[in-house]
């Protein structure tokens, strides 16, 4: 990343940190409870993923856990399925936060998934009344039942501050710099409550080693706080179709910043089926068996075409490996939806 080249980008990025510094604080955990709390950042427009996580969950261990927070990018007021909420997963209890009415029109002017996440993590750590926090996404399923309660063992013996399952590399980072990814981070919302400001979770660009680099969320705190940690699980313990929240947002704001074919957007329908709604899966699948590669996601199309078939030899994994913890097998409609999406995905490549 030259100096020239990124310099409008680091003057964007100061103004827009500049906009959102205030929009949430932290202070002090005073006396922390045992155990963890697992933090789920939701979509609103999404909240159907937010019940298939739930479902994943159910089937797991949660023994230690002290509760379980979701923060939806709305008022809660304008939270259709607050309804269809439990009480609890597991038998641990279940916490529904939203933003205020200033922190979703910042948000939601901004239209960046990178704003989104931040922000929302940011208020489930500050509402966390343990030391021990999970950010858990959203688009990440269990696939092993003690996944969470080996993440929190191994958090309490290395006494880390931040606890990543990968190593992070990107944005000017390798991975040999040592940092880790924030899926499924362990963190000490205790150290970060009393030393540091929620604002500094968010990106921002600095320098290493004289070279820019572009801190993605919870980077610059990981350098400036230490105490990181890497404790990397099996890639099948973990459904985890990575950037996908992001994704869909750069589809509904700036389809020009997603990947070939939408990276892992052909996957939203099959989790929204998880969560109990048909309707999006059943239209996906009615347009690629009538030939075509353009699916409705959200309320836009998206084409499916130049996916490469590698990528989505990933995801059908990735699903299988799901149906099988959720349902012990595929099911019949999922197998269809699967079947359609490889032969028109097959049929486009053979046309280009």
């Amino acid at each position: 990343m030259s100096g020239a080249s990124s310099l409008p980008r680091r003057l964007r990025r100061r103004l827009l940190t500049r906009s959102l510094q205030d929009l949430v604080k932290w202070s002090p955990l005073e006396e922390p409870r045992p155990g963890y709390t697992i933090v789920i950042g939701c979509v609103t427009d999404l909240a159907g993923i937010a019940l298939a996580n739930l479902k994943a969950l159910e089937r797991c261990d949660l023994s230690r856990c002290a509760q379980l927070t979701l923060v939806f990018d709305r008022p809660l007021s304008e939270v259709h399925i607050l309804n269809e909420l439990p009480q609890s997963v597991g038998g641990v209890p279940l916490c529904v936060l939203g933003y205020s009415a200033r922190q979703a029109r910042t948000s939601r002017r901004i239209g960046w998934g990178w704003v989104y996440s931040w922000l929302s993590w940011s208020i489930g750590v500050g509402a966390a009344q343990t030391r021990a926090v999970c950010l858990h996404d959203l688009d990440a399923m269990p696939l092993a039942a003690d996944l969470f309660e080996r993440l929190f063992d191994e958090f309490e013996r290395s006494g880390a501050t931040f606890q990543g399952v990968r190593p992070y590399s990107g944005n000017g980072f390798v991975e040999e710099d040592g940092f880790v990814t924030t899926y499924e981070m362990f963190l000490d919302a205790s150290v970060l409550r009393e030393r540091a400001r929620a604002i500094e979770a968010f990106s921002r660009f600095g320098k290493r080693d004289g070279v820019w680099v572009d801190y993605d969320t919870f980077l610059y705190l990981e350098e400036r706080i230490g105490g990181r940690h890497l404790f990397e699980v099996d890639p099948e313990e973990l459904f985890h179709p990575s950037q996908l929240l992001c994704q869909y947002t750069d589809h509904l704001n700036d389809p020009d910043r997603l990947p070939a074919g939408g990276g892992n957007l052909s996957l939203l329908a099959y989790l929204q089926y998880v969560g109990g709604e048909s309707a999006p899966l059943d239209a996906a699948r009615e347009a690629l068996e009538a030939g075509g590669t353009s699916v409705p996601v959200g309320p836009r199309a998206l084409d499916l075409a130049a996916l490469p078939l590698e990528r989505f030899d990933w995801q059908e994994t990735q699903v299988q490996r799901l149906e099988s913890f959720l349902y012990d097998g595929v099911r019949p409609e999922v197998d269809a939806w699967l079947a359609a999406l490889r032969r028109a995905l097959s049929a486009a490549g053979t046309k280009s």
